[in-house]
């Protein structure tokens, strides 16, 4: 939490509205705030059709709060970034896990060309082609495995 720019403090509540855990000096006054504004609009985004609001924003004129999944960020409007703190990349697994996967077959084979007679019996040139070619893949993956683009909410 305390990557986000502009970030001043957070306040975790339970579901009962109770302070779960805080770094600001009025967490109690804060999670009132927040619970009657969750109930508040989950009341009227159940008139609207939908089942719950996922969170929400409240700007003042030098600081703002946020709320998304039981925590609340409180921002400096002037630092913030709207979208950092609304958004975030997260990693494709299977893509992950294939390029580690990949890394280490790549060093495995990598160790069997340099320091043992296994590969020997190819010239010495192309014992390293798969080697590099596997690392090569293996990078690409592990690069484009940081491509999701998702809600916080």
């Amino acid at each position: 939490m305390k990557r986000v720019k502009g970030y001043l403090g957070h306040v975790k509540i339970d579901k009962e509205g109770k302070v779960i855990e805080s770094n600001v000096d009025n967490a109690e006054e804060i999670a009132k705030i927040l619970k009657f504004n969750v109930e508040k609009g989950n009341q009227e985004a159940k008139e609207l059709g939908f089942n719950k609001i996922n969170g929400f924003a409240m700007f003042g004129s030098t600081k703002s709060l946020t709320f998304m999944k039981d925590t609340a960020l409180l921002v400096d409007n002037k630092k913030a970034d709207w979208q950092e703190l609304f958004t975030t990349y997260t990693y494709v697994k299977s893509w992950l896990i294939g390029g580690i996967a990949l890394l280490v077959l790549s060093l495995i084979l990598y160790y069997l060309a340099i320091f043992t007679p296994y590969m020997d019996y190819f010239a010495p040139e192309p014992r390293f082609y798969t080697p590099t070619i596997l690392l090569l893949i293996s990078v690409f993956m592990l690069v484009l495995s940081k491509s999701k683009y998702s809600y916080r909410l």
